[in-house]
């Protein structure tokens, strides 16, 4: 009896100091700790299970034994837990190094909290079990710990799922409280036009409680390599933040040999609405949620600054055009001792970003070299006019979506579920790609790329440079003439813009 008493002791301090690391889905600190710490646990199931004379005085009191063991069982067993951290405590206070671990006392029981009540659950449980039940011979004891072996697996399903359940339920209420006071996980970028890189000198952002936020953007990409107007480049970090209410960014500009400073509020209202509400955007299989997570900061000469906001998905709009005014900087002591890298005093930088052709490609630098700065060329291509997008498409064409992209960057998507679109201010299309599937489920598709100078003098002739006027731009698709054409109306007038081939990827695409 002696003999078997021990073994399952043994046995349930074992498999309790597995189910505990099971449920705790413990790391290699947690396990070492366990290990560590398993001579004591099994020590005290030993005790239990042997010195037992008042776990039997008291035990005749009640009738449900199991119930006692494993009211009783947990008392003891948590009584000796809490002891643990004591004893560390007091054993290590000869040795510094060790004690250090362990000298904030009640901050070591408040971690180890959660695991010990685990481990004390699964201790009286277990020992609840083999006493009542299983040390009358070997083949209960057997029985009693396959069938503790056999709830492993289960206990530790259901305490993923429950484990799963509660981040996914906290993070739902994070995220709720997080847009109820106006923070968001998003990330800043910068963006200029190819021939006209800038640098950044210096960006505060300012949020709603007028706290404000230091920013810089990549190390690695200081200077944008080929950058493209309204396209994100160098970023600052993502992170979890209030949206800015107003900006105060100071940039270098090497073509102009300047800097500008733009100091002021930005539209905080807009953002807010944007961040605050999600999108749908049709995927390969399934339609996919999307959101809002970056600002873009356009940089232009003249010092033009326009932002739009984009996200996960092909979506980006425009929150604003602000004027920053020139300012004189001087080098500092922080740059004087600086290498030439990045070091916007020192000419050798300036020389180097503007003759290299990974910033602005040769066929540019020789295209420009003797052009004047286009002063309000970027201001140009932020005309709107008040139009609606409308789809007269053949009558097989059931399914589709299109991209819009337009010359102020903004860019929109939308699908056969949104075939009616309302009328509003919008820039002048760049490139619009409309993909279906015909009736042999074969992939189709049709491509409109504007010509900017023409595009702009056919809107500005149909309109009359009357922009509060409106129109639709029809975009019809013939699948039997296999012709696409873009054409802007209204009462008054018609006008074909594009005229395109079907494009037929056929079933393998």
């Amino acid at each position: 009896m002696s003999v078997r008493v021990t073994i399952s002791a043994f046995l349930v301090a074992t498999f309790s100091l597995i189910a505990t690391l099971l449920v705790h889905e413990a790391d290699l600190n947690m396990m070492y700790a366990a290990f560590c710490c398993s001579p004591y646990f099994i020590i005290l199931a030993l005790i239990y299970f042997h010195f037992d004379v008042f776990r039997k005085k008291f035990s005749g009191l009640v009738k449900r034994k199991i119930v006692f063991e494993c009211g009783y069982g947990f008392l003891f067993y948590c009584f000796f837990s809490f002891l643990l951290p004591v004893f560390l405590y007091l054993f290590t206070l000869d040795n510094a190094y060790e004690h250090r671990y362990y000298a904030d006392l009640v901050g070591v029981i408040k971690e180890m909290l959660p695991w010990m009540l685990t481990l004390s659950a699964f201790l009286s449980l277990s020992s609840g079990m083999m006493i009542t039940w299983a040390l009358t011979s070997w083949k209960y004891v057997m029985f009693t710990l396959f069938g503790l072996l056999v709830s492993l697996p289960v206990m530790f399903a259901l305490s993923t799922t429950i484990r799963t359940f509660n981040e996914l339920r906290e993070e739902r209420l994070t995220q709720e409280d997080n847009i109820k006071n106006g923070r968001y996980t998003w990330s800043c970028s910068m963006s200029n036009p190819t021939a006209y890189p800038v640098q950044l000198y210096k960006g505060r952002f300012v949020f709603p409680k007028d706290e404000d936020y230091e920013f810089t953007f990549s190390e690695g990409n200081i200077v944008n390599y080929r950058g493209v107007w309204g396209q994100a480049g160098g970023g600052s970090y993502e992170q979890m933040m209030a949206l800015p209410k107003a900006l105060d960014v100071t940039w270098y500009s090497f073509v102009e040999d300047t800097f500008y400073r733009m100091e002021g509020a930005i539209d905080y209202n807009t953002l807010r609405t944007l961040f605050s509400t999600s999108f749908q955007e049709k995927g390969a299989n399934k339609t996919i949620d999307e959101h809002y997570n970056k600002i873009i900061l356009g940089f232009a000469p003249g010092g033009v600054l326009v932002i739009w906001v984009t996200g996960t998905g092909r979506r980006q709009i425009e929150i604003g055009r602000y004027q920053a005014k020139k300012v004189v900087i001087k080098a500092t002591d922080e740059y004087k001792g600086n290498g030439a890298y990045g070091n916007i005093f020192n000419k050798q930088w300036r020389e180097t970003v503007l003759s290299d052709t990974s910033i602005i490609p040769s066929e540019i630098q020789q295209a420009l070299a003797t052009k004047p700065i286009p002063y309000g060329y970027w201001d140009k291509l932020r005309i709107r006019y008040q139009l609606q997008p409308k789809f007269i498409f053949s009558s097989d064409i059931k399914a589709f979506d299109a991209d819009f992209e337009f010359y102020n960057a903004e860019r929109l998507v939308f699908d056969e579920s949104r075939r009616y679109m309302e009328m509003e201010d919008r820039g002048l299309p760049k490139d619009i790609y409309i993909k279906w599937y015909d009736q042999h489920n074969n992939r189709c598709a049709a491509r409109f790329i504007f010509d900017e100078d023409e595009t702009f003098k056919n809107f500005a002739s149909f309109f009359s440079d009357k922009r509060g006027d409106s129109a639709e731009l029809a975009i019809s698709v013939d699948t039997k003439t296999k012709i696409a054409t873009a054409t802007l109306s209204n009462q008054t007038g018609k006008k074909m813009l594009l005229k395109t081939e079907i494009i037929d990827y056929g079933a393998h695409f």
